[in-house]
């Protein structure tokens, strides 16, 4: 089953100076958002959001990583 989460990645993102004096916001090698001095805000992609002066990022995962699909022969006997 798959379900919505959010991972933590502050300590992953990278921030550079651009021409316009604000800081580009990078995960990854991708531009993930800005953060704007004039206006003291974050504007991040979709997928992305800022709570508690952290970055987080929403990923799709799955409910049970540990289970197992398994589909038997029960002709030959294999599985």
């Amino acid at each position: 089953m798959l379900k919505q989460k959010t991972m933590d990645i502050t300590q992953h993102v990278i921030g550079k100076l651009n021409e316009n004096g604000d800081f580009q916001l990078f995960y990854d090698n991708e531009c993930v958002g800005q953060f704007v001095r004039e206006s003291n805000t974050f504007k991040l992609k979709h997928g992305y959001e800022q709570q508690n002066g952290r970055i987080l990022k929403s990923v799709t995962a799955t409910g049970n990583p540990n289970m197992k699909y398994v589909d038997c022969d029960t002709e030959d006997g294999w599985c």
